[in-house]
């Protein structure tokens, strides 16, 4: 190799090692004790940990609004996501099928790229069979999924509260 050879592969590597790197997730193993959402205070709310989830309840409401967030290991799905296997169309052809399916007024009204760090996936919004609308957060890395599910009656406050729980919890299940 000659010598100019060996000073551009030097200069090279110089640049590459300064050069920033992509955001990488770390699956953080959340501990929810310490979880908090914005506005979700006491007497209004019953929340705590149950088995590995963290779920809420409003008492006070005037109508039933609640919420889980919990953390499982990737099915799969994560790697689909990041391939681009799986994308938001594919998970609204899905959703779609199963309103069709359960019947009784289910409906799914569609599917939105979500990403925190490199981990990447989806917002869904829907209605359940019982008449409940739903929103639910996943997302996907490190061999690990995130789930935040909403549900009420109240369309406008079951999507804020879905929000305010995902960004209370992806800090704490992904760096």
């Amino acid at each position: 190799m000659t010598r100019s050879r060996i000073a551009r592969a030097a200069a090279l590597a110089a640049v590459l090692a300064a050069a920033p790197l992509p955001a990488m997730a770390e699956f953080l193993s959340p501990d929810w004790s310490s979880f908090s959402i914005s506005g979700i205070e006491q007497p209004d709310w019953v929340a705590g940990e149950r088995e590995g989830n963290y779920i809420g309840m409003c008492l006070t409401c005037g109508e039933t609004l609640m919420f889980q967030v919990q953390t499982l290991p990737d099915d799969g799905t994560g790697g689909r996501v990041k391939s681009g296997e799986t994308t938001a169309e594919t998970y609204t052809g899905i959703g779609k099928a199963n309103a069709e399916r359960l019947g009784s007024g289910a409906a799914y009204y569609g599917t939105e790229d979500i990403s925190f760090a490199s981990a990447v996936g989806f917002k869904t919004s829907a209605m359940t069979a019982t008449g409940d609308y739903a929103s639910t957060y996943q997302l996907w890395d490190d061999g690990q999924q995130l789930i935040v599910k909403a549900y009420g009656k109240d369309q406008k406050r079951v999507e804020k509260l879905a929000k305010d729980a995902f960004t209370a919890a992806a800090p704490m299940t992904f760096k």
